[in-house]
């Protein structure tokens, strides 16, 4: 007889794939900013649960879902981007008036990019998906999640640890490292939320309050990067100034209380297998 946690497994999965699909319709149908936002929420959800499951119990299908399911992300990083620098372009307009012709210069990438996404997206929903979604399904009803998944978990927090020991705030790149290995770990843990809703809460709560953080920081940094290319190495001295203060400032708050992300840390890992035992 199968065992209980491979269905909720299962159930878990089958969860996921229904609001990643919704909220791909809701796309096709208006590929507005909230809408693509929430696309990319789903798709992570799916696909941090895609993962878990390959801790659990590796499979080549999983990995070919994965690798589909990571392509759909990055497809949408430049509009994300684009959009993110042209609210802050408008924002700050009023001050910084030099930003004019960027800002003429991001409305027209902004243009460009929705265009390219409308095709983008009606392309990003294959029935092979789905069919391999449920030849990987036939594994995981097999799968006793109630003792591996806390050490899969620590695995993944694992990452987090070394991401977090080798930060630099001298060197912002560091910090997205470990925003990666953060996000990760929320998205686990939100999909785990399936299978016992008492283990990722508090956990997944205190997470995204870091990465907003660590968000705004790399925001800053793309925002540099885009107004060097832009300005071709030559941005006017105010513009630089104003982004590279904000820049140190995020960084300053945020090195100031990153040790919160410790905080999981500090739950022993019996604790946390007492959350599976009602599962």
């Amino acid at each position: 007889m199968r065992n209980t946690g491979g269905k909720l497994l299962l159930d878990a999965l089958e969860i996921h794939w229904r609001q990643y699909r919704k909220r791909l319709k809701a796309c096709r149908q208006t590929a507005s900013e909230d809408n693509v936002h929430e696309l990319r929420v789903n798709t992570r959800r799916l696909l941090a649960l895609i993962e878990l499951l390959h801790a659990l119990g590796p499979q080549p299908s999983l990995l070919s879902i994965r690798k589909a399911l990571k392509k759909q992300l990055d497809g949408f990083d430049e509009l994300r981007d684009t959009q993110v620098m042209l609210f802050e372009a408008a924002k700050t307009l009023p001050r910084l008036p030099e930003l004019e012709p960027f800002l003429a210069h991001m409305h027209h990438c902004e243009q460009r990019l929705l265009l390219e996404n409308r095709s983008f997206i009606a392309s990003l929903y294959q029935p092979k998906l789905r069919r391999k979604l449920k030849k990987a399904g036939k594994y995981i009803a097999d799968i006793d999640f109630k003792q591996t998944l806390p050490s899969a978990i620590d695995g993944i927090y694992g990452l987090v640890i070394n991401r977090y020991e080798a930060l630099d705030p001298t060197i912002p790149a560091s910090i997205h490292h470990l925003r990666i290995a953060v996000k990760k770990l929320r998205y686990t843990l939100l999909a785990t939320q399936c299978l016992d809703s008492t283990l990722a809460e508090p956990d997944s709560s205190l997470l995204k309050s870091q990465l907003t953080r660590m968000g705004d920081i790399q925001n800053s940094v793309v925002m540099l990067q885009t107004l060097e290319l832009f300005f071709q190495y030559q941005i006017p001295t105010a513009i630089e100034q104003y982004y590279r203060q904000q820049q140190q400032e995020l960084i300053d708050s945020f090195m100031a209380c990153c040790s919160e992300i410790l905080a999981f840390r500090h739950a022993p890992q019996n604790d946390r297998n007492r959350a599976f035992e009602s599962a």
